[in-house]
């Protein structure tokens, strides 16, 4: 039994070292040395994670210049990395917006899904318009905004006007569902593409025209 636990640890170390990106750090006045992966730079200090998942904080003026120009080199890097996330984060967003722009009919959710009512959406860069696209009459405008899967418009116009609706929406190719809150204290974004009238939430079910 002792001998499988040991086995056992043996192999753990071994994992974890092959998922280390380690490299040899080295003191510049003892040569004394030690393996790890970089962590990050902590005022004027490297932190540094062994094998064994444990950090150390070495001060950079004790390294090797060699090390020094790496953490440099990591440090530089590290704003360029976080910048071009969140370039793809933005591209992400901004791919789903231009798939919302357009001409939307559909109609109100009841709760069990059944069509309640037609409505006809037109949305631009800034701007949503509900209309009733059988009369054609303009229920109300107003600006969105999207962050993931959730959606938040603010009314500009019409019967809207001035009010905040909460929402979450899903689009999967030409069709568009988009679950909101009604604009009461007492209604909350919806976890679910669901109508909840107790709730005081709604869905629309629409395609793009």
């Amino acid at each position: 039994m002792k001998t499988k636990t040991n086995l056992l640890h043996v192999c753990l170390v071994f994992c974890v070292i092959s998922t280390l990106q380690a490299r040899t750090w080295t003191e510049a006045q003892t040569g004394r040395t030690m393996e790890g992966e970089f962590v990050k730079v902590l005022d004027n200090a490297v932190v540094i994670r062994s094998a064994n998942g444990s950090t150390v904080q070495l001060p950079l003026a004790r390294l090797s210049e060699a090390d020094q120009t790496f953490v440099k080199e990591q440090a530089e890097a590290a704003p360029k990395a976080t910048a071009a996330k969140a370039d793809e984060k933005s591209a992400g967003k901004d791919d789903v917006k231009k798939q919302l722009l357009g001409t939307w009919d559909g109609y109100m959710a009841d709760s069990d899904g059944s069509r309640h009512g037609d409505i006809r959406l037109e949305i631009t860069e800034e701007k949503i318009t509900a209309s009733n696209p059988r009369g054609n009459s303009v229920m109300g405008a107003g600006t969105y905004r999207i962050s993931g899967k959730r959606i938040d418009a603010t009314g500009t116009e019409g019967q809207f006007a001035g009010k905040k609706y909460e929402g979450i929406f899903d689009l999967d190719s030409k069709t568009l569902k988009w679950c909101s809150a009604n604009d009461n204290p007492n209604s909350n974004r919806p976890s679910k593409l669901q109508t909840n009238t107790q709730a005081g939430q709604f869905l629309m079910v629409l395609e793009k025209k």
